[in-house]
């Protein structure tokens, strides 16, 4: 028979070569992890991803087991929440040389949607080329940060050939339109784009040479542009549907009846922000979507001839009551008139919808400053329109574009 200490040798020996002590609940859970199928553990992944703390969630899973690893690090790497506390970080597990054929990792592919605008003074212009340039083959949504995105970016901007929405509305180094074009239409996927830019070219000889992604739909622009500009704007492709132009001094209400007379076609939604009083078009509403047809959302400023909406329209224009314009959601800008102390008229408003061709409107919005505050004066004239846009909404049934409890008017700043 084995003594005591022998016995006590040989389990030494039995728990050496075991590894360290596991307990039984402990046991069981690290037995029952890799278990589950891979289905579930996408399932998990997939809730997870919409959650506020995502990536603090997903981070935490990837750290569970090696099956959640292999889950979850493709989500966690998809959309990155980047901020001035772990860009050090996603740059080092992103680019951890300068040298583009040392380490690469394999995150690079699975980052499709890159924002740095909350980025100031954290990167460099090199830097933002560089991780442009690891992200080439996966990337598809790109924010350009305000300090660190230059020109010596477009080259590899150039490359991301996945890209289909670019945002450069928060750079703050105006960036030229010809040259920012040129390195961005080969960008065959490219629907939605927002940029701030100069006009690198002589003020009255416009290129016509100048050609914009093929499959643009959404454009978002911001330039010192005027009458002599829109031949660039002629190359411009008949897939665009939304239009919005803030902050265009050089624009005024002869500038934008040419722009809708040229893309009144296929636009569905169109946004006018000018950048002062001067800017404001003097265009009755009528006026406005007679030269678009498909239009469904208009954003525009209001002036002292917009607010004249139309019982009393012009009999000439090709909408009347029995053929309604298709128009579903119309916001006014006031904030011009509130500096005037003026106001709409409200009454003419509620008529265009009940009885006039505006009765597809089901949202309407009025943007003011902050100090004024339209529900205390206009109260009564506000509540009858809501009234009748949820009341127009319920009559349309659930098939409609805008359902009941989306209707209604809305005051904003």
């Amino acid at each position: 028979m084995p003594s005591a200490t022998d016995q006590t040798a040989h389990q030494q020996a039995v728990d050496e070569e075991a590894g360290p002590h596991v307990s039984t609940e402990d046991q069981i859970v690290g037995d029952m992890v890799p278990c589950l199928p891979i289905e579930v553990l996408c399932q998990v992944v997939n809730y997870v991803e919409f959650l506020s703390s995502a990536q603090r969630d997903l981070w935490a899973l990837t750290l569970v087991s090696r099956s959640w690893y292999a889950a979850a690090v493709a989500s966690l790497y998809k959309k990155p929440d980047i901020s001035g506390r772990n860009f050090g970080l996603f740059v080092r597990t992103l680019c951890p040389s300068i040298n583009a054929h040392i380490r690469k990792t394999g995150f690079s592919s699975m980052v499709k949607e890159l924002n740095m605008s909350k980025l100031v003074h954290d990167s460099s212009k090199s830097l933002t080329s560089r991780i442009l340039g690891r992200l080439k083959d996966g990337l598809e949504i790109f924010v350009a940060p305000q300090a660190s995105f230059a020109i010596n970016c477009l080259a590899a901007l150039s490359k991301c050939q996945y890209l289909r929405e670019l945002d450069l509305s928060y750079v703050s180094e105006s960036l030229g339109l010809l040259q920012l074009l040129r390195s961005i239409s080969k960008l065959s996927r490219l629907e939605n784009l927002s940029i701030r830019c100069k006009l690198d070219y002589p003020a009255d000889r416009a290129p016509s040479n100048v050609f914009w992604p093929p499959k643009l739909k959404a454009l978002q622009l911001s330039a010192c542009i005027n009458d002599n500009d829109f031949v660039i704007f002629s190359t411009i492709p008949k897939s665009l549907i939304s239009l919005t132009l803030h902050h265009c001094p050089g624009l005024n209400g002869e500038s934008i009846k040419t722009i809708l007379m040229n893309f009144g076609d296929v636009l569905e939604s169109f946004q006018f922000e000018p950048r002062t009083s001067d800017s404001l078009t003097y265009i009755d509403l009528a006026h406005w979507i007679e030269y678009a047809p498909r239009l469904r959302r208009l954003f525009i400023p209001a002036s002292s001839y917009s607010i004249r909406t139309g019982y009393d329209f012009p009999m000439s224009l090709r909408y009347s009551v029995q053929n309604p314009h298709p128009l579903e959601h119309l916001e006014f800008d006031c904030t011009y008139l509130d500096r005037y102390g003026s106001e709409l008229d409200y009454e003419d408003i509620w008529l265009a919808i009940a009885e006039g061709y505006l009765s597809r409107v089901r949202r309407l919005g009025f943007r003011h400053q902050v100090t004024v505050q339209p529900w205390r004066t206009n109260r009564r004239e506000l509540q009858d329109l809501d009234d009748l846009l949820r009341a127009l909404a319920r009559e349309d049934g659930e098939n409609a574009n805008i359902k009941e409890e989306e209707a209604g008017v809305y005051v904003c700043s």
